[in-house]
């Protein structure tokens, strides 16, 4: 396979109005791109992420996890609170992503840190809001079908006063989307795009499902990892699946909030 251009990729959000946009792939609505790689997980001086990557961030992500918690439940004897729980979710992810792209790429252009149309910012909000209906949907059908309604994250609901509420919504809703995007979709997806858009959209996805939980939710957080993975092999942006999962999450944690 030959390397893709090496033309230089912007690295920051989406593009301002008014500002040029280069010719590009049609972006989500028909909207025009800048030049982008020839597949994700390919940085601008032409090196790529492969399995090495995709292995030592798995291992980050888990060890950060187990062994905060681990600490944490030794030391207070409890579970910890909600904003420590997403705190620690948003290290790992964070942690994982630096990890695994120190290892040789070293380059944030290969996760897809570059810009899109705000058209396309607008739309992803709006597959946030549809998939998180759908989700109501699947969660239904899952209790259904098999009477489980445990929810591991429902531990990340637990949480009282402002303060709490405040940071429970910035990292759970902002900070730890923009982490797993990075990590599952910018890592996971660009390291198995070698093998092909459905082997990386299948095997990326299922990953962040189980990340999550065989519980109520499994489904709902599959059918957004499959979004967002068409969204980054259509866009070659991370930024889309930044706004979708956002979306998602906020939407959660406003209903939330307002049920309170």
């Amino acid at each position: 396979m030959s390397v893709p251009p090496r033309d230089e990729v912007p690295t920051t959000g989406p593009v301002e109005p008014g500002e040029p946009v280069a010719p590009g792939p049609a972006g989500l609505g028909g909207a025009p791109l800048p030049p982008a790689p020839t597949e994700p997980g390919w940085s601008p001086r032409g090196r790529r992420l492969g399995l090495p990557e995709f292995v030592v961030a798995a291992v980050v992500y888990v060890a950060i996890q187990v062994l905060a918690g681990f600490a944490l439940i030794s030391a207070t004897g409890a579970l910890p609170p909600a904003p420590v729980l997403l705190a620690i979710s948003a290290v790992s992810a964070f942690g994982a992503v630096a990890v695994a792209l120190l290892l040789r790429v070293r380059s944030l252009a290969a996760l897809g840190m570059r810009r899109v149309p705000w058209r396309t910012v607008g739309l992803a909000v709006l597959l946030g809001l549809a998939v998180w209906l759908v989700s109501r949907v699947l969660i239904v059908v899952y209790v259904s079908v098999t009477g489980d309604l445990t929810d591991p994250q429902a531990a990340l609901t637990q949480f009282s006063g402002g303060l709490a509420a405040f940071w429970v919504v910035l990292l759970g809703g902002l900070v730890v989307p923009l982490g797993e995007e990075l990590l599952f979709r910018g890592v996971g997806y660009g390291s198995l795009r070698r093998f092909g858009r459905v082997a990386a959209t299948i095997v990326s996805s299922l990953v962040f499902a189980v990340a999550h939980g065989f519980n109520v939710v499994f489904l709902a957080v599959l059918v957004l990892a499959v979004l967002n993975a068409v969204l980054y092999e259509r866009t070659r942006s991370i930024w889309p699946c930044f706004v979708t999962h956002a979306t998602f999450n906020l939407t959660s944690f406003a209903l939330l909030l307002i049920a309170l």
